[in-house]
């Protein structure tokens, strides 16, 4: 069969697809591919008492349509706990609890298949036709004549001497099981400064773990900006206006805007963090030991996780081990990582697109710009990978994924009626 449109991943991006194109009536053939079991958002990250640190009604249609039946206010009063989130009196929605919404959603739409891990991406001639084949691990193919990928970033693994991701070097995408796995009275290491670093910290204090290490290149854990002013990074109309800058001055803004999301974090955890190493230390049993402005140059496996650390003004050399490294390095972007940043299904497809520099050119309605050469190729879009050409809002938040889910649905719709109309030429 030929899907009109085919989605890789089923996680939010394209889970808020899916609402929009149901709540617009789209008559084309639709299908979303997923490799998980069911619909699983940032299960490795599911901490005792961590929030979203967004509002809850930036979920995945409120936006757009407050009157869904799909809205995290809907899926509350659906699974009877609407009056205690109101008593809870939390400024954010507990992690768990959004992870629960997503999955709930997840499972009422009905274009989905799961265990379906796609190895290969082609663009393929289907009786004159330029499509989408796609090939899963089975050798079953998918052919589709839009192609939406919302397989999420690809994750940042430092390039450092040795490491490697095991069983005892792992994401924090995948830090609970990993963590799970270790018996009482083992040592943990943390690199980096994040707002997920600090998380996981606070975490592993309430674990029977021995020794807690951070690792960080800053000074100290920085506070994240929550201006309002600053947050009006993640509305509707910035994105608008920082599409339309060239790239070279996006990256100039980024700098402004960048504490918004990376390298820090929110003032509660910190504070809860600090909290807890003092209580650590009253009691005589201190446990976090920070390495702060030193950078990890070298990794040497085994039974544990040895580490070679520098400080990074003095150059003073030091050495750590633990039974397990999480890498709070976050993810890669195209853009900041240019080619680097490409899902890896798609890395062999690099040279048919457009770019400019280390950024891919990617159109204002999230479609992939080929070069001059290819412009007859099959249309590609990226959900929720394009924050080097659309902003922070598409830094994997919620803030804005319903609204680029209803700008991908209408772009889709509009093309293929063009394309498919007696006499006309392709979109442009």
């Amino acid at each position: 069969m030929l899907y009109d449109l085919i989605g890789i991943g089923f996680g939010p991006s394209n889970i808020a697809l899916a609402i929009a194109l149901e709540e617009a009536k789209f008559q084309g053939r639709v299908l979303f591919l997923e490799r998980k079991k069911q619909s699983l958002w940032h299960e490795g990250m599911l901490l005792e008492g961590s929030d979203i640190q967004n509002n809850p009604l930036r979920d995945l249609i409120t936006p757009v349509n407050p009157r869904s039946m799909y809205t995290f206010v809907n899926y509350l009063h659906q699974t009877g706990r609407f009056w205690h989130y109101l008593n809870l009196g939390s400024h954010y929605p507990l992690r768990k609890d959004f992870f629960e919404y997503v999955s709930w959603v997840a499972s009422q739409m009905p274009n989905a298949l799961y265990n379906v891990d796609i190895r290969e991406v082609q663009i393929h001639d289907e009786g004159g036709e330029m499509v989408w084949r796609l090939r899963d691990s089975d050798g079953n193919t998918y052919l589709g004549r839009k192609l939406i990928l919302g397989t999420g970033r690809r994750e940042n693994i430092p390039e450092i001497a040795g490491l490697a991701e095991s069983e005892n070097v792992v994401h924090l995408t995948r830090y609970l099981p990993a963590v799970r796995r270790l018996p009482a009275g083992s040592r943990v290491a943390v690199l980096g400064a994040s707002q997920s670093a600090v998380e996981i910290l606070l975490d592993l204090t309430g674990r029977p773990i021995s020794s807690i290490i951070s690792i960080h290149r800053s000074f100290s854990y920085r506070l994240k900006d929550t201006s309002p002013f600053s947050d009006e990074v993640y509305f509707p109309d910035f994105t608008d206006y920082y599409h339309a800058l060239p790239p070279q001055q996006r990256a100039s803004l980024d700098q402004q805007v960048r504490q918004t999301n990376y390298s820090s974090a929110d003032g509660d955890v910190i504070s809860r963090l600090y909290l807890r190493m003092y209580e650590d230390e009253l009691d005589g049993n201190k446990r976090v030991f920070i390495f702060r402005n030193h950078q990890l140059e070298k990794v040497a496996g085994g039974n544990n996780v040895v580490m070679d650390l520098r400080d990074v003004y003095t150059g003073a050399r030091e050495q750590v081990s633990a039974d397990l490294l999480v890498l709070a390095t976050g993810f890669l972007d195209i853009g900041r990582n240019g080619r680097d940043g490409l899902p890896k299904i798609l890395t062999h497809l690099a040279g048919y697109f457009s770019w400019n520099g280390d950024y891919l050119n990617v159109e204002r309605d999230y479609r992939v710009r080929y070069g001059p050469e290819y412009e007859s190729m099959p249309d590609i879009y990226l959900n929720g990978l394009c924050e080097s050409s659309h902003g922070l809002g598409d830094a994997g938040s919620f803030s804005l994924v319903s609204i680029r889910a209803r700008d991908i649905g209408a772009s889709v719709a509009r093309r293929l009626v063009h394309e498919q109309a007696p006499g006309r030429a392709r979109a442009s």
